[in-house]
């Protein structure tokens, strides 16, 4: 299957060592701007407080970034000027307390974490993504390296940046004017996963097409908020399980509630594409219900040369791909491109097979602001879905074809509450849905367009 990239992601789990001499590539996005000049870190990063629900402090979205539908190239600011790790290295500490089950030494409510060789930093969640960064005592936020647990728990690592931003995106927007509408939320919900029911009022109906019955691991797996890694997300693999998780994650599993939802989206070829049908695939805590969902329109198998659309796709094959499992219709809605949020920096190249656009970020190094690219690290079915290319004469893809899809993917701005250390943040995303562009049979091939331009081809097929 052909690497794709749509809403660039990555999974921090990995430590990597090698650095990447990829530059940045140019495409489709949409991003937020900042508007003017920019205020002091506080200012932008603090927020509107609302009141606060078990427990949970909420914080509103910073006026000052919106998205802005667009379609100019991206050019991602490197993190220039940043400390190396060394700098934030503070005195051995006798005072600190024993490490706690969250991986950190504490001291009069502040939290260090341990590095190899009995470094210790101070640390801070990162405003805009929630991971955990190197900071300075005279930083309200923290702008050191990005700073990753070990899997046993006491120590810490630091997470190599790269400079390749690769990751397919959904079709272009007018820029006419939207509107988001709130998603149902009751008092005394934090966003996070509970054991009541769930309490979103998303009608869920199928047709009642036969689906394989889901294991108790399958079902164990839905519910479950695991730290992502790269190693059960790699090419050529496949979790159905992943269907039933939320469709977007922070890098410890946990879901990013939605919140608000656009309610109808244009694109520039005069396209409408509202809300409503996708409503039944965001259902807080559906697990299983919503899995079905994708699996009674869908089907995963394996590539043969019988599907070979051209020769070129013979590389294809033994690979995998998405069927319809019935007939469907034009404009039906498919399901979303979920998985896992993170910054695109911290994604290495061979992870950026499956990165989708999500949205933008913005984060403090000393003395400047860096624009982060956010991807959605796709894991369920719909970012198994191939594309169309362009061959030359040895086989090799050299352009993104301009046709022969039969499905396409919109992107619906989003605000969700994702959980920054003790808080509920709450940012802008964009959810990426499939729609069908045609009337597709049951058992053909689904395709969509990537958006690749000629420069990512070349450095993805190099």
């Amino acid at each position: 299957m052909p690497i794709k990239p749509p809403v660039k992601g990555s999974g921090p789990v990995d430590i990597h060592l090698k650095p990447s001499s990829d530059g940045s590539v140019s495409g489709p996005v949409i991003r937020p701007s900042v508007h003017g000049n920019l205020p002091e870190p506080p200012a932008i990063f603090s927020g509107a407080r609302t009141p606060h629900h078990s427990g949970a402090e909420v914080v509103s979205p910073p006026s000052s970034i919106t998205f802005r539908d667009a379609l100019p190239v991206v050019e991602v600011a490197p993190t220039v000027g940043q400390l190396p790790l060394e700098a934030y290295h503070v005195p051995a500490a006798s005072r600190l307390t024993d490490i706690d089950a969250d991986g950190f030494r504490t001291f009069k409510g502040r939290q260090f974490a341990e590095l190899p060789g009995q470094g210790i930093v101070q640390v801070g969640a990162d405003p805009q993504t929630g991971l955990y960064r190197a900071r300075l005592a005279s930083e309200l936020n923290p702008s050191g390296p990005v700073l990753e647990r070990d899997s046993d728990g006491k120590l810490w690592h630091p997470l190599e940046e790269f400079a390749t931003d690769r990751f397919r995106t959904p079709d272009p927007r007018s820029e006419a004017a939207s509107t988001l509408e709130a998603m149902p939320h009751p008092e005394g919900d934090e966003g996070r996963a509970r054991a009541d029911d769930a309490d979103d009022e998303f009608e869920i109906a199928s047709e009642s097409m036969p689906v394989k019955p889901y294991t108790d691991q399958e079902l164990a797996t839905m519910r479950d908020e695991v730290r992502y890694s790269f190693r059960g997300n790699r090419l050529g693999t496949y979790d159905r399980a992943n269907n039933g998780k939320y469709p977007l994650r922070d890098t410890l599993g946990r879901p990013v509630r939605i919140r608000k939802l656009e309610t109808l989206v244009t694109l520039t070829t005069g396209e409408r594409f509202r809300s409503e049908p996708i409503k039944p695939y965001i259902k807080f805590e559906g697990y299983e219900d919503v899995a079905r969902l994708y699996e009674e329109k869908l089907e995963l198998r394996t590539f043969t040369e019988a599907d070979m659309k051209v020769p070129g796709e013979k590389a294809l094959i033994g690979q995998l791909m998405v069927v319809a499992n019935k007939r469907i219709s034009k404009g039906e809605a498919l399901g979303l491109y979920g998985g896992t949020l993170s910054p695109v920096r911290l994604v290495r190249r061979e992870e950026q097979t499956f990165t989708m656009l999500a949205g933008f970020s913005v984060h403090y190094t000393p003395g400047k602001f860096v624009e982060d690219p956010v991807v959605v690290i796709g894991d369920n079915i719909i970012s198994r879905i191939n594309s169309n290319f362009e061959y030359d004469a040895t086989g090799k893809p050299i352009h993104q074809s301009p046709d022969g899809y039969n499905v396409q993917i919109v992107g619906f701005k989003v605000e969700a509450d994702m959980l920054i250390g003790d808080r509920l943040v709450n940012r802008p995303y964009m959810l990426n849905a499939l729609f069908a562009s045609e009337d597709i049979a049951a058992g053909t091939e689904l395709r969509w367009n990537y958006n690749y331009s000629d420069k990512e081809m070349k450095m993805i097929f190099p």
